[in-house]
C-alpha cells in the first residue's frame, strides 16, 4: 500500500496565544523586547509565547521596524496616548496608531 501525500497531514499544533487579542501591556513588552533584542522576531516569539508570525504581524503594525537618525523608544504625544513607540528621530511624536485615529486632528481622512 502507498501512502497518499495528499490522504495524510501532520496534526496541526497550534500556539497557545495566536486566537488571544493583544492586550496594551502585551504591546508594551513587545515594543521594549523589540529594542532590547534588535528586533530578533523569533526570541520575542519565545519570550512572549506566541508565534514568530504573529510576532512579526504586530511588530509591522505598531510600526515597530524604522530607520532613522536618532531612533529611540519614545513616548507618544497623541491627545493623551503616553504609549511608547519606536520614533525614526526626535521630531516624531505620534505613534501610528494615533496617526490612523480619523477623529484626532492629525489623522487619516
Amino acid at each position: 500500500m502507498q501512502l497518499s501525500l495528499l490522504e495524510w497531514s501532520a496534526p496541526f499544533v497550534e500556539p497557545p496565544n495566536s486566537t488571544m487579542r493583544w492586550t496594551v501591556a502585551e504591546e508594551d513588552r513587545l515594543t521594549e523586547l523589540y529594542v532590547e533584542t534588535g528586533g530578533d522576531i523569533r526570541a520575542i516569539a519565545a519570550m512572549i509565547g506566541r508565534s514568530a508570525t504573529a510576532i512579526w504581524t504586530k511588530a509591522s503594525y505598531l510600526g515597530l521596524a524604522v530607520t532613522g537618525n536618532d531612533v529611540k523608544l519614545r513616548k507618544c504625544l497623541g491627545d493623551g496616548c503616553g504609549k511608547k513607540f519606536l520614533s525614526p528621530d526626535k521630531g516624531v511624536r505620534i505613534c501610528s496608531r494615533c496617526k490612523m485615529n480619523k477623529h484626532l486632528p492629525w489623522g487619516a481622512f
